[in-house]
């Protein structure tokens, strides 16, 4: 071979630009959630929960139901159990588990969107999905629901792979597997509740303009009825209980202060919500040049997604790329709608109820950048993305210090000193506030357990039974997690106990707290 046939085989051998925007894109998605990664011990109780339940699946303890839900799948604890079978039963590994599944969801946005624009536009596109606030805080990093909201988004990544022009032999198929996947997002958990009408609509719009349209629709429609199949079997099981939802237009005016002046803020990134400690999230005094930029840039997204409305109509942009952009814009007047009405709002905390808006944003800006180009899109796009990427930097709160992440917070050395303390006393049982009570016990591997002080927020049974079978347990109180107020709970436990001794690990105060003889209850521990 010829040295210039040598180098056209080098040259036809690189990567592709398909394939390096996407390494690029994966590679971003787990970069900048370093902080977290490198913290994963500091998780919450509604993740640790997860991770038990994982843990006990794999002991051959299986559940249909997230513990202590009646409407909530252990679907992601069954993701983590696999993750803990390969990884061990971690911290980290519980938040890889939802994390993976993000970036998977991350992938079939990209992947939608190269089938009309070149690789590095569509990168540019899915990045909300990488820095967003919402995407970065709300649930790509804790389980549960992630599984039903990469599901749901695998729903349209189906539903507009029937629309390629190559396509036509297998678009009935890909068409069912759409069907079956948005039902099975839904019933995985009702989070994603809100893009099944969406990706339906989508489906049908793909449908109406295409050959044998009533085979089409028949296969849509089985793959509906297929994905109901989990949910209507375990909604008929002992033990199923109806979920907090509901619209009601009782509490309108409460949610849409809430809305203006604090969710849609920190969801469009023109407002940012830091972590003071792990629980405690409070607004940030911005600079004024980050008050500018992300006003401009949430100006600037709404103007592209109002394109995708007026793109509706014949503006000489492809079918295909009018239909996504217009189904995705729609997302944004129905979640606000939705929002307003929900009965689950209750605070700041509630922006997880507008994290639609992050992974519909690529769909809905879709039009508009294919019109534009890429330089002037990126003027209007370029400003949000960094408001963006500051605001979920700043958001990771004691994770990060400036521009670098924390390896790791000191309260861990506090969680460790408890432990300590607890084998030194010979006790493995303590209660504590919920938010401290099952990460400690995830965190311990359940060498200790802890159970929350409120009774109505107990996750699993049989870590009551054992608890209430101790004469001598600890009172844990956490500042950073506990809602009591520790001078009230220790003035109940001294009139509730026969003796109270206080102590302190670390940043922690500990009670060592022993029961009357008359209140110890004999029950064998799990």
């Amino acid at each position: 071979m010829d040295l210039r046939g040598l180098l056209r085989g080098l040259r036809h051998s690189r990567p592709s630009r398909h394939a390096l925007a996407l390494t690029a894109l994966l590679t971003a998605s787990f970069a900048f959630r370093l902080p977290p990664l490198l913290n994963a011990r500091s998780t919450n109780s509604d993740a640790a929960v997860v991770g038990l339940q994982a843990m006990h699946m794999l002991r051959g303890e299986w559940s249909p139901f997230l513990w202590g839900s009646g409407y909530q799948t252990a679907a992601d604890s069954v993701i983590a159990a696999l993750f803990f079978r390969v990884l061990g039963p971690t911290s980290l590994a519980l938040m890889l588990s939802s994390l993976s599944l993000h970036v998977l969801a991350t992938y079939f946005v990209f992947a939608t969107l190269s089938r009309r624009l070149n690789p590095w536009f569509s990168l540019l596109l899915t990045l909300p999905l990488v820095v967003s606030p919402s995407s970065v805080h709300s649930y790509a990093l804790y389980p549960p629901r992630q599984l039903s909201l990469t599901l749901a988004v695998a729903a349209f990544w189906a539903i507009d792979s029937a629309t390629a022009p190559t396509a036509e032999r297998g678009s009935i198929r890909r068409l069912a597997l759409g069907g079956a996947l948005a039902t099975l997002a839904v019933s995985a958990d009702p989070y994603p509740l809100l893009l099944l009408p969406l990706s339906t609509l989508y489906a049908g719009l793909v449908i109406v303009v295409a050959r044998t349209r009533a085979k089409k629709f028949a296969a849509f429609s089985a793959g509906l009825a297929a994905g109901l199949v989990p949910f209507i079997v375990m909604h008929r099981m002992a033990g199923e209980k109806s979920g907090p939802m509901g619209l009601s237009t009782a509490r309108v005016g409460h949610h849409w202060r809430l809305l203006v002046n604090e969710c849609l803020p920190w969801a469009l990134s023109y407002k940012v919500y830091y972590a003071r400690t792990v629980m405690d999230y409070g607004p940030w005094d911005a600079p004024w040049w980050f008050r500018v930029m992300g006003t401009t840039g949430a100006l600037g997204l709404g103007a592209l997604v109002a394109f995708a409305f007026v793109s509706a109509v014949p503006r000489g942009l492809p079918k295909s790329l009018r239909r996504l952009g217009f189904v995705g814009a729609l997302t944004f007047p129905l979640a606000l709608t939705a929002f307003l009405l929900s009965v689950m709002v209750m605070d700041h905390f509630s922006m997880r109820y507008l994290a639609v808006l992050t992974l519909m944003t690529p769909f809905a800006v879709a039009p508009a950048a294919r019109a534009l180009g890429a330089g002037r899109f990126a003027l209007v796009f370029v400003p949000h993305l960094l408001s963006s990427l500051v605001g979920g930097w700043v958001g990771y709160g004691p994770f990060v210090r400036g521009p670098f992440p924390v390896a790791e917070t000191p309260e861990l050395r506090d969680d460790y000193t408890l432990l300590a303390l607890l084998r030194t006393r010979g006790l493995r049982y303590a209660t504590a506030d919920y938010w401290t009570a099952y990460r400690l016990t995830f965190l311990f591997q359940e060498e200790a357990i802890v159970v929350p002080t409120n009774l109505r927020e107990d996750r699993y049974a049989p870590y009551r039974r054992a608890f209430e079978a101790q004469r001598v347990f600890l009172f844990v109180y956490d500042p950073a997690r506990s809602r009591e107020d520790v001078q009230v709970a220790e003035r109940a436990l001294r009139a509730d106990n026969e003796r109270v001794e206080r102590l302190e690990a670390g940043g922690l105060t500990a009670f060592v707290v022993t029961r009357a003889i008359e209140d110890a209850q004999v029950v064998a521990p799990p």
